[in-house]
Protein backbone atom coordinates (compact mmCIF):
# COMPACT_ATOMS: atom_id res chain seq x y z
CA UNK A 1 0.00 0.00 0.00
CA UNK A 2 1.28 3.70 -0.95
CA UNK A 3 1.47 6.48 1.12
CA UNK A 4 -1.25 8.26 -1.12
CA UNK A 5 -3.35 5.05 -0.07
CA UNK A 6 -2.87 4.91 3.06
CA UNK A 7 -3.02 8.72 3.92
CA UNK A 8 -6.86 8.91 2.07
CA UNK A 9 -8.03 5.95 4.28
CA UNK A 10 -7.06 7.68 7.50
CA UNK A 11 -9.72 10.18 7.52
CA UNK A 12 -10.16 10.79 11.28
CA UNK A 13 -8.04 12.58 13.86
CA UNK A 14 -6.74 12.00 17.60
CA UNK A 15 -5.00 13.07 20.09
CA UNK A 16 -3.02 10.70 22.39
CA UNK A 17 -1.83 11.27 26.21
CA UNK A 18 0.20 8.66 28.02
CA UNK A 19 -0.12 7.46 30.84
CA UNK A 20 1.88 8.40 33.73
CA UNK A 21 3.02 7.20 37.24
CA UNK A 22 4.39 9.55 39.34
CA UNK A 23 5.54 9.18 43.13
CA UNK A 24 3.64 11.70 45.62
CA UNK A 25 6.10 13.19 48.65
CA UNK A 26 5.28 10.29 51.07
CA UNK A 27 5.87 7.20 48.27
CA UNK A 28 2.47 6.85 47.19
CA UNK A 29 1.87 5.92 43.42
CA UNK A 30 -0.73 8.16 41.17
CA UNK A 31 -1.54 7.51 37.77
CA UNK A 32 -2.71 9.50 35.63
CA UNK A 33 -2.29 11.76 32.15
CA UNK A 34 -0.84 14.79 31.13
CA UNK A 35 -2.55 18.15 30.65
CA UNK A 36 -1.36 18.68 27.28
CA UNK A 37 -1.05 15.19 24.75
CA UNK A 38 1.93 13.92 23.55
CA UNK A 39 0.47 13.46 20.34
CA UNK A 40 -1.13 15.84 18.47
CA UNK A 41 -3.40 15.17 15.33
CA UNK A 42 -2.29 12.01 14.82
CA UNK A 43 -4.35 10.91 11.80
CA UNK A 44 -5.85 7.90 12.07
CA UNK A 45 -9.17 5.37 10.99
CA UNK A 46 -11.59 4.03 13.97
CA UNK A 47 -13.86 1.54 13.14
CA UNK A 48 -16.22 -0.09 15.84
CA UNK A 49 -16.53 -3.56 17.28
CA UNK A 50 -19.31 -3.57 19.56
CA UNK A 51 -20.74 -2.51 22.65
CA UNK A 52 -21.12 -3.93 26.31
CA UNK A 53 -23.82 -2.89 28.56
CA UNK A 54 -23.36 -3.94 32.33
CA UNK A 55 -25.20 -2.70 35.42
CA UNK A 56 -24.13 -1.63 39.09
CA UNK A 57 -25.19 -0.35 42.10
CA UNK A 58 -24.13 3.20 40.95
CA UNK A 59 -25.66 3.13 37.47
CA UNK A 60 -24.21 1.50 34.11
CA UNK A 61 -21.08 0.95 32.19
CA UNK A 62 -21.16 0.80 28.26
CA UNK A 63 -18.03 -0.15 27.14
CA UNK A 64 -17.49 0.17 23.28
CA UNK A 65 -14.42 -1.84 21.62
CA UNK A 66 -13.30 -0.20 19.13
CA UNK A 67 -10.44 -0.52 16.45
CA UNK A 68 -7.89 1.79 15.56
CA UNK A 69 -4.96 1.89 12.66
CA UNK A 70 -2.60 4.68 12.41
CA UNK A 71 0.98 5.28 10.62
CA UNK A 72 3.72 4.21 13.03
CA UNK A 73 3.67 6.11 16.24
CA UNK A 74 4.46 5.85 20.10
CA UNK A 75 1.50 4.46 21.54
CA UNK A 76 1.75 2.48 24.56
CA UNK A 77 -0.70 -0.02 26.47
CA UNK A 78 -2.92 2.07 28.69
CA UNK A 79 -2.48 5.39 26.70
CA UNK A 80 -5.68 8.12 26.36
CA UNK A 81 -6.56 9.15 22.77
CA UNK A 82 -8.93 11.35 22.07
CA UNK A 83 -11.18 11.42 19.04
CA UNK A 84 -11.02 15.51 18.62
CA UNK A 85 -13.37 15.25 15.77
CA UNK A 86 -15.58 12.89 16.81
CA UNK A 87 -17.06 14.66 19.93
CA UNK A 88 -13.93 14.82 21.95
CA UNK A 89 -14.78 10.88 22.63
CA UNK A 90 -11.60 9.13 24.57
CA UNK A 91 -10.60 5.55 24.29
CA UNK A 92 -8.11 3.92 26.32
CA UNK A 93 -5.84 1.61 24.37
CA UNK A 94 -6.57 -2.14 25.64
CA UNK A 95 -3.28 -4.21 25.04
CA UNK A 96 -0.32 -3.80 22.80
CA UNK A 97 -0.43 -2.14 19.85
CA UNK A 98 0.47 -4.70 16.67
CA UNK A 99 2.80 -3.31 14.19
CA UNK A 100 2.62 -4.36 10.39
CA UNK A 101 5.38 -3.57 8.30
CA UNK A 102 5.85 -2.89 4.54
CA UNK A 103 8.05 -5.57 3.58
CA UNK A 104 8.77 -4.02 -0.19
CA UNK A 105 8.98 -0.56 1.50
CA UNK A 106 13.01 0.94 1.71
CA UNK A 107 13.16 0.24 5.90
CA UNK A 108 10.97 -2.92 5.94
CA UNK A 109 12.79 -3.14 9.92
CA UNK A 110 10.31 -0.13 10.21
CA UNK A 111 6.31 -0.69 11.29
CA UNK A 112 4.27 0.53 8.60
CA UNK A 113 0.80 0.72 10.17
CA UNK A 114 -0.09 0.31 14.01
CA UNK A 115 -3.69 -1.92 14.51
CA UNK A 116 -4.63 -0.68 18.06
CA UNK A 117 -7.52 -2.17 20.10
CA UNK A 118 -9.32 0.82 21.91
CA UNK A 119 -12.03 0.61 25.06
CA UNK A 120 -14.66 3.58 25.27
CA UNK A 121 -16.43 3.70 28.72
CA UNK A 122 -19.29 5.82 29.53
CA UNK A 123 -20.71 5.83 32.96
CA UNK A 124 -25.15 7.16 33.24
CA UNK A 125 -26.31 6.97 36.55
CA UNK A 126 -28.64 5.10 38.24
Amino acid sequence: MGDAELQSLLTHTVDVYHHEQTATVDGQLVEGYPDTPDISGLACAITFDGKTLSESPVGYLIESDAIMYCENADIRELDKLVWTDGGDRAFYVAGTPSAYHDYLGATPDVPHLLEIGLKEEKRSPA
